[in-house]
């Protein structure tokens, strides 16, 4: 998508992401998405921000994000992808819906799934498992609408992105549908 993201929307969101995931100065990031699209954009960002250099498959690192295409791949023969991910601290899935069994899958394998939502809008993930990150702020009205510091410039309705998708908020949590 070609959305104008200010480099401050894309700091917060590294920030919060590393924050929440409790990374240090010295912890790598491995990137195994494509820096011209969002998930891997925010990969570099965050190792920056920990004053690192990102890493590949080949080499140790405490976080990645995948997308749920690279878990199956992980699950089902790709022993070197499998490896690499069962010695990370947390693996971030997002940029679609992962499917329970998956996930299931992973966990059994010893590998620290967190699901991700978010878009290019929202300068990536900024909900985790189902739990908005400090200083975002979600709302059901009709479809999901997002608020935070992370947001692109796109159009707004009182302060809120209003999203296309539809979900339910139950006991502080978002379920994307």
């Amino acid at each position: 998508k070609e959305i104008l993201i200010p480099a401050s929307a894309i700091i917060y969101s590294a920030r919060n992401a590393n924050a929440f995931l409790g990374a240090k100065p010295g912890d790598r990031w491995s990137l195994l998405l494509s820096p011209e699209h969002t998930a891997g954009l925010n990969v570099l960002v965050r190792s920056i921000e920990l004053g690192t250099t990102p890493v590949t498959v080949n080499e140790t690192a405490e976080f990645t994000a995948i997308v749920p295409t690279q878990l199956y791949r992980a699950l089902n023969g790709d022993e070197q992808l499998l490896k690499h991910l069962k010695n990370c601290r947390a693996v971030l899935v997002g940029g679609a819906a992962t499917d329970d069994a998956l996930l299931s899958r992973a966990k059994i394998e010893g590998i620290n799934c967190i699901t991700t939502y978010g878009m290019t809008e929202t300068s990536g993930g900024c909900v985790y498992d189902g739990v908005p990150l400090p200083g975002v702020e979600i709302k059901i009205d009709g479809t999901i609408q997002i608020k935070g510091e992370m947001l692109a410039r796109v159009p707004l309705q009182n302060g809120f992105f209003v999203t296309n998708d539809l979900g339910y908020i139950e006991n502080g949590k978002l379920f994307v549908t």
